[in-house]
């Protein structure tokens, strides 16, 4: 169509008027909108999310946008990403969005992706002990969290060195846990206490040692087996006795273990 064809055509006005150009405002708004996000914003959008699935949807978001960037960027935003993660574990209202920022925490923690894991450690256990409001089963979803984030120090694909493991003192909070009547969470506890190095401070070896010498008596010899290794990291003559019973234990599966347990400290 040419200018002297189009000049022919009427002008139109009225409701049909109306509505063009209300399409053709949202038309020239568009580009506005459509225009990607950037990091920081997507790192906004993760801080203010309501929701668990806004913020699983936003943390994958943030995740795609940096995955091509050099390592050191990538390390620098996921640690923001923590630090944002963190607040919503802790202080979050909604439990679901507690749990879900923390199960980030671990993700973060199991794919090494952060320099300092210590730090999600610390925010885990402060979630399990700081708030008395929260229910067991919320409680339990923080100790598996726990005992999870172990696994990139393990042999025989540590993905940590032993320089940035977390010291005993970040544990000393789960300690009096010990003496909650609920054997899902003392179990996770064991299991958390036994990869620690050593067990001989107070702050642990109050809480700990009692349930240690109540398992090494039970009656189910899983119990016998899964303690051998918490009775040898304690430096208590109670502890070493105990280990040594085991040893001659009826069943060959505890006494093996709890001479392993022995054997290794020995060695250490």
């Amino acid at each position: 169509m040419n200018q002297s064809q189009s000049a022919h055509f009427p002008a139109y006005s009225g409701p049909l008027d109306a509505t063009a150009q209300s399409k053709l405002y949202d038309l020239l708004r568009l580009p506005r909108y459509a225009t990607p996000m950037s990091i920081t914003e997507v790192l906004q959008q993760i801080e203010i999310s309501t929701t668990p699935q806004h913020l699983n949807k936003r943390v994958n978001k943030l995740q795609g946008k940096i995955w091509k960037l050099p390592k050191e960027e990538q390390i620098l935003f996921r640690e923001r990403l923590a630090d944002i993660l963190t607040v919503h574990a802790l202080h979050a209202k909604n439990r679901a969005l507690r749990l879900e920022a923390a199960g980030w925490l671990r993700f973060l923690t199991q794919a090494a992706y952060l320099r300092r894991p210590e730090q999600i450690f610390v925010t885990l256990v402060t979630a399990a002990t700081q708030n008395s409001q929260i229910d067991t089963h919320e409680r339990a979803a923080y100790l598996k969290m726990i005992v999870d984030c172990f696994w990139p120090f393990r042999y025989p694909y540590p993905a940590f060195t032993w320089e940035v493991f977390p010291a005993n003192s970040v544990f000393y909070a789960l300690a009096p846990l010990l003496s909650v009547p609920d054997d899902y969470t003392q179990s996770m506890l064991i299991a958390i206490f036994s990869e620690l190095p050593t067990l001989d401070e107070n702050e642990i070896a109050a809480h700990l040692l009692p349930v240690a010498l109540q398992w090494a008596a039970h009656s189910d010899s899983e119990h016998r087996q899964r303690i051998t290794t918490i009775l040898a990291r304690m430096n208590h003559p109670d502890a070493l006795a105990a280990l040594q019973r085991l040893q001659s234990d009826a069943d060959p599966f505890v006494q093996s273990s709890a001479r392993h347990a022995a054997e290794k400290e020995q060695r250490a």
